[in-house]
């Protein structure tokens, strides 16, 4: 009984991630969302079947790395001076995104779970992209809805781009890298047609966003399909020429049109993604260990604080660098304990994931955290139930 409640109120998580904007629940945090109550829901029948089933999970290095993040995180939470309001909040959610990596690692041993995750997943992406395309169409005719953003991330501009039932088209940019991964794995249980029309939903999608996780979407495919040593070595280039990419548009104050890609202008003054990072690193310089406290923001954009959109950077000046090598040696732990051959769909999914985080701060996000567990639930000697 515990067991199915469980597994139903987890794919129901996982139905409701994609539509954060639309179907909000404010009373915990101005980021909280119903999918949040679902998976409080879905993690307390799931621990309550362990207990009644006198089955715990085995402890293992990556969940070392994830007592380290938490654990840290309640640290500086204490420690914190001023303390955000916040803050208390954002810990509670640090918690929930760790069980909802113990949760997804579990459920995907389970017998019937990859396939029902899988078309779970591939559903709630398809009316996500069709919402995009909605949204964007009825914004050429002069429509605006919830369903589109503005263009620019940190400056403005005048283009409306996808955003579906995200709070903001990076958001769902991330969500799209994160998606076609999932659903390029062996168990995600679609037929060749129906992968076929989610991964071209997803692209669409992807490209209607205007974002830089475009590239991250472009370098996650490429490893997937890396599978002979020359691919091997083109994934290998292409992934060192985007990360350099990401850091010149952080360092340099270029703009552009996403319909005129090719017509760069460039701004005096330092670009606003330096002066985050810049402040930020300040900010971690200052307060190494502790760093400011859950639910603050480390840097500056003129006078008002501003995240450093360097995930890296982010998690270590809120939080200290013991949480952000917590972090680092769960993601080590991860690649060291990974099936042999490697899961490319999984791990070039991490990889487009990791490169969109040089340019934004991901480690909230909460699709982030089920890709992790999909990593997990696929490790060495752990076999994949159909």
């Amino acid at each position: 009984m515990l067991d199915r409640l469980a597994r139903v109120l987890y794919l129901a998580t996982l139905a409701l991630l994609p539509w954060g904007a639309l179907v909000r629940f404010p009373w915990l945090h101005e980021n909280a969302q119903w999918s949040d109550v679902v998976f409080a829901l879905a993690a307390a029948a799931w621990a309550a079947g362990l207990v009644a089933s006198r089955r715990l999970p085995g402890l293992r290095a990556v969940h070392a790395g994830l007592a380290l993040y938490l654990g840290w995180a309640v640290v500086s939470l204490l420690a914190a001076s001023p303390r955000a309001a916040s803050g208390p909040a954002k810990l509670v959610g640090v918690a929930m995104l760790v069980a909802l990596f113990a949760v997804t690692s579990d459920m995907m041993g389970r017998p019937g779970m990859p396939p029902l995750v899988g078309r779970t997943l591939a559903a709630t992406s398809l009316l996500t992209a069709v919402a995009a395309a909605v949204g964007v169409a009825l914004s050429w005719f002069g429509t605006i809805t919830p369903l589109v953003g503005t263009c620019g991330d940190l400056l403005p501009g005048p283009l409306s781009r996808a955003q579906a039932g995200f709070p903001h088209s990076n958001l769902l940019a991330s969500w799209c890298v994160f998606a076609s991964g999932a659903l390029a794995r062996e168990d995600a249980g679609l037929s060749r047609a129906w992968r076929r029309l989610a991964q071209a939903a997803l692209a669409i999608a992807v490209v209607l966003t205007a974002s830089r996780a475009i590239l991250a979407f472009a370098l996650a495919a490429t490893i997937r399909g890396a599978t002979t040593p020359f691919r091997r070595r083109i994934a290998g280039a292409l992934a060192a020429a985007l990360v350099v990419a990401i850091g010149a548009l952080t360092l340099v104050n270029v703009t552009f049109s996403p319909l005129r890609p090719w017509d760069l202008q460039l701004r005096e003054g330092p670009s606003v993604r330096l002066e985050s990072v810049t402040t930020s690193l300040q900010t971690l310089l200052a307060h190494p260990v502790l760093g400011t406290g859950p639910g603050t923001s480390p840097g500056l954009r003129g006078l008002q604080p501003f995240d450093a959109h360097l995930t890296p950077l982010n998690v270590a000046a809120t939080l200290g660098l013991p949480v952000l090598g917590g972090l680092a040696l769960a993601v080590l732990a991860l690649w060291r304990s990974r099936s042999r051959p490697t899961d490319l769909a999984t791990w070039g999914m991490l990889a487009g994931l990791g490169l969109d985080g040089l340019g934004q701060d991901v480690e909230d996000f909460r699709h982030v955290w089920v890709a992790l567990g999909l990593a997990d639930a696929g490790r060495e000697g752990e076999g994949r139930s159909a």
